[in-house]
């Protein structure tokens, strides 16, 4: 009960605000009587105090320095009972009363104290019943939604449906894990909260929030388009794992919103165990299968092809093979090691939003993992990305061999790489074995002219290409120079093009094929 609400419920509809309107919302914990001449030493938070005023001060210094030592104190309001001994509050008590917002109030000399008193607390007693009956309700509630809930955002719909508030569960590093609101054009909710976490890390309410065992108060942000809410920390082991935010919106924040949202914290803490403990077996076998891809060990039997299935991974699917080079020193801290499960963590999420299998290796200081061709690294990084770390991107690969080969490009890219970047292995291969690295030349030549290396048929569409080279690409002269009818020759340029997976007409890729040719001859006669 506040103020406001005892002035409409109450015996105190009969009384009259004469200051600090402004306060009437406060909440009103218990009421008490004091008469004597050291009142503030005799109040505490959230008190109503009721005096005759028989031992108010008398000059208004002594006044306005009451007043303010019991705002001070956090004190709900004053209700003064005119006129036996004050007619009415004193000029200077009313003017400081509504500099501080304190509320003081006015009431006839025979409405009895005792009546306030009981109205009051039966009202408050009434509101603690019905709180605790409500938060029971939602306890309840909660408890059924984590035995049926599948993700966080199930959790996240069925407080928001009771509150009847937006609510999201946030990750340290500003991933929504799960959110209460819609999918909407106009409103993305995880750009949001990555901009509201920064927003707190940089003016240290994150802090506050981390270091808090219980919900507090967050204000406004309208830089990010965030209303006041509620944030409490979902603590496993000990670490931050997440954070549960409860928006205000139409009604101001309460009690019940502050125990549901701790409840709401143990619940989300029971989840995400429950979900590592199974993502901890999931990773056992995901990074068995694709270790044995990487290091090209993987047989292809009817029944490891049907485990790799279920796994995620499509054998004639096409994926690039991506690793992430943490800025973490090694032999890892333990710090070190919980910020890269948290990475890890978030990739898992971040897959499973594309609609994609988490197909992740991870060792020491690095985060291997295939990206299907159709997604692209760069949106990925965008999210996930950090100044310190840095991503290698393969080429494209098909199948058990191509895994492997697509291992060997982004190891090869990791003396390359730099922080804050996305290096792909197709943009850093070219320069490097112009510059003399045999690795490099190898496998730029291979990236490059290997399928009509490995056909065995394609020792003539090999003679083509060289031909081609020498002749500038000339299909008139190249003809002459093979032999050939032009239409033969155009025969095998349409089979090289289709074999490369490119298009001779591109001066880029002319040039390159040329001097991979020129590097393959160099590399033969050795």
């Amino acid at each position: 009960m506040n103020i406001s609400m005892a002035l409409e419920d109450t015996v105190l509809r009969n009384a009259r605000v004469v200051a600090g309107e402004g306060g009437i919302g406060t909440e009103i914990t218990w009421v008490h009587i004091v008469d004597h001449p050291d009142i503030a030493a005799w109040v505490e938070r959230g008190q109503l105090l009721l005096s005759t005023g028989y031992n108010w001060p008398e000059d208004d210094p002594s006044q306005r320095a009451l007043i303010r030592s019991l705002a001070e104190r956090g004190l709900a309001g004053v209700v003064l009972a005119v006129p036996k001994f004050l007619a009415h509050f004193p000029n200077a008590s009313i003017e400081e009363a509504n500099q501080v917002g304190l509320p003081l109030l006015e009431i006839d000399w025979d409405v009895p104290f005792r009546t306030i008193t009981e109205e009051i607390h039966a009202s408050i007693i009434r509101d603690q019943g019905e709180l605790i009956q409500r938060s029971d309700e939602i306890h309840r509630a909660l408890t059924h939604a984590a035995l049926t809930a599948n993700t966080l955002s199930d959790l996240a719909v069925s407080l928001g449906g009771l509150l009847n508030r937006s609510v999201n569960f946030v990750d340290p590093d500003g991933l929504t894990l799960g959110t209460s609101e819609a999918r909407s054009a106009a409103v993305d909710v995880g750009e949001r909260e990555r901009n509201y976490m920064r927003l707190l890390h940089n003016r240290i309410i994150l802090r506050r929030i981390q270091d808090s065992v219980s919900p507090i108060l967050i204000d406004p942000q309208p830089e990010v388009d965030v209303p006041r809410r509620l944030g409490c920390p979902i603590r496993i082991r000990g670490e931050i794992a997440a954070i549960v935010f409860v928006d205000e919106g139409d009604e101001a924040l309460g009690e019940l919103d502050i125990r549901a949202t701790e409840h709401a914290s143990i619940i989300g803490a029971l989840h995400l165990a429950h979900m590592h403990a199974l993502h901890l077996q999931e990773e056992r076998l995901g990074y068995a299968l694709v270790g044995t891809l990487l290091e090209g060990k993987f047989e292809e039997t009817p029944s490891a092809l049907e485990r790799a299935r279920l796994s995620g991974w499509d054998p004639t699917g096409s994926y690039r093979v991506c690793l992430v080079l943490l800025d973490e020193p090694l032999p890892l801290s333990r710090e070190g090691f919980l910020r890269r499960e948290r990475w890890v963590d978030r990739l898992r999420k971040y897959l499973e939003g594309v609609e994609q299998s988490a197909l992740v290796l991870v060792s020491l200081n690095q985060i291997t993992f295939f990206l299907a061709s159709h997604l692209e690294p760069e949106p990925l990084w965008r999210v996930l990305g950090s100044r310190g770390a840095a991503l290698a991107v393969s080429r494209e690969h098909t199948g058990v061999i191509g895994m492997a080969k697509g291992g060997e490009d982004v190891q090869s890219l990791l003396p390359l790489l730099k922080p804050g970047k996305v290096h792909h292995f197709h943009e850093v291969m070219f320069p490097r074995a112009l510059m003399g690295d045999a690795g490099a030349r190898a496998l730029f030549v291979e990236s490059r002219l290997g399928p009509l290396l490995a056909d065995k048929k394609g020792e003539a569409l090999m003679e083509t290409v060289e031909a081609l080279c020498a002749e500038g690409f000339q299909l008139a002269n190249t003809a002459r120079r093979l032999s050939v009818h032009i239409s033969t020759l155009r025969y095998r340029v349409e089979r090289i093009e289709s074999m490369l997976g490119t298009t001779l007409e591109s001066q880029e890729c002319r040039f390159e094929i040329q001097v991979a040719v020129a590097l393959y001859k160099i590399m033969t006669e050795r």
